[in-house]
C-alpha cells in the first residue's frame, strides 16, 4: 500500500466501501489492503475502518467519500454471498465475519424487509435467514446454501425454502404443515399462515402448489416432494 499513497484518491476507499457492502470483499481482504493505515484505536466497524485509514491520508477524504458513497446502491448480492460463503469455507473468515457482513443492513421497525434487494434470496438470507440460524449452521450447512446460490435458480421462491429446508427441524415443520393440508384440505388458512410467517408467500405463490394437490391422497409421496423442494 505504501509505494501506492502518492497516486489514491477518495475514489479508492469509496470503491472499496462498496467492494465490502456488497460482499466482494471480505473484512480480512479489506484489511490486507489498508491495515497499515488505520491510526489505532478505531473500532471494529469495517466502512469506518475505511474512512479512518482515508482520513488518515488525507482529511478531506471524508466529506467527499461520505458524498459519494450511496449505500442503496451497494446492498449485499449473490456474487457477495457466493464469495463469503466460501471465504468461511476454506475457514478465512468468521461466521461471526460472514453474520457483520450479512447484516449490516439494518431494517427499521416500520419497513418492510421484501423488496429492499434487488435479489430477494440474497435478501432473505441476509435479513431473516442467517440471523436466525448462524448459531445452529454447520460447515456442511453452509456448504448447502453455497451450492445452492451457484444454481443461480432464477426462482427466489423456490430459493427461500429451500435455504430453510438445510435447517433439519424445518423439514419437519414443512412436512407437517403439507400433510394437514392433504389431511384436511379445509385447513387452508393454516397453511397460508405457516407460509406467510415463514416465506412472506401464501400457498396462491407456494411454487410447489401444483405438485401438493397432485399428491391427493398419497401422504408417502411427500418425502419425494420434500427432496424436490429442498434442492440441494
Amino acid at each position: 500500500m505504501t509505494n501506492r499513497l502518492p497516486y489514491i484518491t477518495s475514489v479508492y476507499f469509496t470503491s472499496l466501501i462498496r467492494s465490502y457492502l456488497k460482499g466482494h470483499k471480505t473484512r480480512r481482504e479489506v484489511l490486507a489492503e489498508i491495515g497499515d493505515l488505520i491510526p489505532p484505536s478505531e473500532g471494529t466497524d469495517i466502512t469506518q475502518l475505511i474512512i479512518a485509514a482515508a482520513t488518515s491520508l488525507n482529511k478531506n477524504f471524508y466529506t467527499e467519500i461520505v458524498n459519494n458513497i450511496q449505500p442503496n446502491t451497494a446492498f449485499p448480492t449473490r456474487d457477495g454471498i457466493i464469495h463469503h460463503l466460501e471465504a468461511l469455507i476454506k475457514e478465512e473468515i468468521s461466521a461471526d465475519d460472514l453474520l457483520e457482513w450479512a447484516t449490516w443492513y439494518r431494517v427499521e421497525d416500520d419497513e418492510l424487509s421484501a423488496g429492499i434487494f434487488d435479489d430477494l434470496a440474497v435478501e432473505y438470507f441476509c435479513l431473516d435467514f442467517l440471523p436466525a440460524w448462524h448459531e445452529e449452521l454447520s460447515a456442511d450447512q453452509y456448504l448447502q446454501a453455497l451450492q445452492l446460490f451457484r444454481m443461480q435458480l432464477n426462482d427466489p421462491l423456490k430459493e427461500k425454502i429451500a435455504l430453510l429446508l438445510i435447517i433439519d427441524k424445518e423439514k419437519q415443520n414443512f412436512l407437517f404443515f403439507l400433510r394437514s393440508y392433504l389431511q384436511q384440505p379445509q385447513s387452508a388458512d393454516m397453511l397460508d399462515s405457516y407460509l406467510m410467517k415463514k416465506f412472506g408467500m401464501d400457498r396462491n405463490s407456494f411454487p410447489y402448489m401444483a405438485e401438493l394437490k397432485a399428491i391427493a391422497g398419497q401422504p408417502g409421496s411427500l418425502e419425494a416432494l420434500l427432496t424436490k423442494a429442498a434442492i440441494v
